[in-house]
């Protein structure tokens, strides 16, 4: 199929919609797990139970969207190729949601407000650093479903460079972690801690497996034009 048939087939459209409604679900879905970090450092557990109910909300959401785009592609005329590579695109995207969502139930199993500031501002860097990347996320989806496919791997480079931040960020976080003192801090709150963390590091690096698969797509892409 040629690739301006390919971006044109009526289902392919309709998918393709749906797969950038489910990236930028992935952005509003992070930057509610930075409202609830925000709500528990300062102690507000009834703003921290709504946003974590939203974010409840927008991870089922796009459990459901997923489903939507792979009926949609199931119905349709692509090359099973292609079908199966916007169905993985799909996945990871929401690997994205779902490891957001997986941080967010560990949140709010222990008192954030309660651990040093410097643990504090390494999480908030941690998660507006992977908001960040889904926003460019978003930026490299859009640009490959646009047919620009040079752009799109430019964008999927900034995720990587995102995506290294965090990861550096959270060996950060493991130094200040085997330091801190436990009196008045209970050891299962740490470790539940150092599981949060990690949940944003996982998260982050879902960033990176989605625009990896869309490199793969966009050098597909890229050998039809020529």
């Amino acid at each position: 199929m040629a690739l301006e048939n390919w971006l044109l087939a009526r289902r392919t459209v309709k998918a393709i919609g749906l797969v950038l409604e489910h990236s930028r679900m992935t952005t509003v879905t992070v930057e509610l797990l930075g409202k609830c970090i925000q709500d528990a450092i300062n102690g507000r557990q009834e703003e921290l139970g709504k946003n974590f109910h939203l974010l409840e909300q927008k991870e089922h959401e796009a459990d459901l969207l997923r489903r939507r785009i792979i009926e949609e592609l199931a119905r349709g005329e692509l090359p099973s190729e292609d079908r199966v590579n916007l169905m993985r695109l799909g996945r990871q995207l929401d690997w994205i949601t779902d490891w957001a969502h997986e941080a967010s139930r560990i949140l709010v199993m222990f008192d954030l407000s309660k651990m040093p500031k410097q643990i504090q501002d390494v999480l908030q860097e941690m998660c507006s650093t992977t908001t960040e990347a889904t926003v460019h996320v978003t930026d490299t989806v859009q640009k490959l479903m646009d047919g620009k496919t040079d752009e799109s791997l430019k964008a999927a480079d900034q995720v990587e460079r995102l995506e290294e931040k965090v990861d550096g960020l959270h060996q950060k976080s493991r130094g200040i972690l085997k330091d801190i003192e436990t009196d008045g801090i209970h050891v299962g709150s740490i470790i539940l801690l150092s599981q949060f963390l990690e949940a944003v590091e996982h998260t982050a690096d879902r960033c990176e497996d989605a625009c990896d698969q869309a490199r793969v797509m966009a050098v597909m892409l890229s050998k039809r034009k020529e």
